[in-house]
């Protein structure tokens, strides 16, 4: 007879966003090249097939993906869900900033692939983390292990 039971091992979730999907320092021209450069990250992370990247381009053309803060968030058209693979996040910042769409200014990059409705929350969160001017300085002059910590929760 047993004296103590087992606990049943908490279900660890999967880890979206990886030290090694975070670049600082990028440099883009235009807001399409950002957005080909954060895609590629996806693919070369194993969360999407290459064909997603055209639908994060026609995303952008037919809905900015600019959320304001200084902040766009490229994901793929409905279309395209078939070429994601797992859902994960990829994050590019530019110090200098990028003109994206009408006038507005973009540092920081967030590419999102999600194979369910999870990218609301994931857009949630992001809200939550950078609604705040002073969060998002940090964050474009911060470490890629602080971004990390940053969106990922434990950063205050």
């Amino acid at each position: 007879m047993a004296l103590f039971k087992r606990r049943k091992k908490e279900e660890k979730k999967p880890q979206i966003l990886k030290l090694e999907n975070i670049r600082i320092g990028q440099h883009a021209k235009t807001s399409d090249e950002a957005i080909c450069s954060i895609g590629q990250l996806l693919v070369e992370a194993g969360y999407v097939e290459a064909p997603y990247i055209q639908g994060m381009l026609n995303r952008d053309h037919n809905l900015s993906v600019y959320i304001g803060n200084d902040i766009a968030i490229p994901h793929g058209e409905y279309e395209v869900k078939d070429y994601v693979k797992k859902t994960g996040l990829a994050v590019d910042i530019y110090p200098e900033g990028i003109t994206w769409g009408e006038g507005n200014t973009v540092r920081i990059v967030i590419g999102i692939a999600a194979t369910t409705d999870e990218h609301v929350a994931i857009l949630q969160n992001i809200a939550e983390k950078l609604g705040d001017m002073d969060m998002v300085e940090k964050v474009v002059n911060g470490t890629p292990e602080f971004i990390l910590s940053v969106l990922a929760g434990d950063a205050q």
